[in-house]
């Protein structure tokens, strides 16, 4: 019964990775037409970000970069990281703080923070403490989404 479900599943992920590829028309030499998507005419608008939200990504961005060539020479975990690598986390955090962002903008940015710093363990968990998780959920941030 176990290999029945294994090879049903093996065969439902050719079937889909076969129709994926764009294979079409049993090889006639023509390129397949070309879709379109279309957008729902119920969809909020997407959000614009301020000068101000804008120069905070900059920034925050910056900061992740420095962090990556901080980290990059590391090759073994340690609780207070490469040297400077602190100092760098702390900035990013009063960078990313400066303005109020969306919700998964900020997310965003803080996950690359944490794939930055994921050697440095204090890094990692200042980086923790900032996450807006149970925030959004509860209903304490706008909700207000970019993307």
């Amino acid at each position: 019964m176990w290999r029945f479900s294994v090879a049903a599943a093996a065969l439902a992920v050719a079937v889909l990775a076969f129709a994926a590829a764009g294979c079409s028309g049993g090889g006639s030499g023509r390129p397949a037409a070309a879709t379109t998507t279309v957008k729902p005419r119920g969809s909020a608008p997407p959000c614009k970000l301020t000068a101000a939200q804008h120069r905070t990504v900059a920034l925050a961005r910056a900061d992740i970069r420095r962090l990556r060539r901080i980290e990059g020479p590391v090759q073994s975990f340690s609780q207070q990281g490469a040297p400077h690598e602190e100092q760098v986390t702390g900035k990013f955090l009063l960078d990313l703080g400066s303005t109020k962002l969306p919700v998964n903008v900020f997310s965003r940015l803080l996950h690359q923070a944490k794939a930055a710093t994921r050697l440095c363990g204090d890094c990692g968990s200042s980086l923790e403490t900032e996450e807006p998780v149970l925030g959004s959920r509860s209903g304490l941030t706008s909700g207000q989404n970019c993307g």
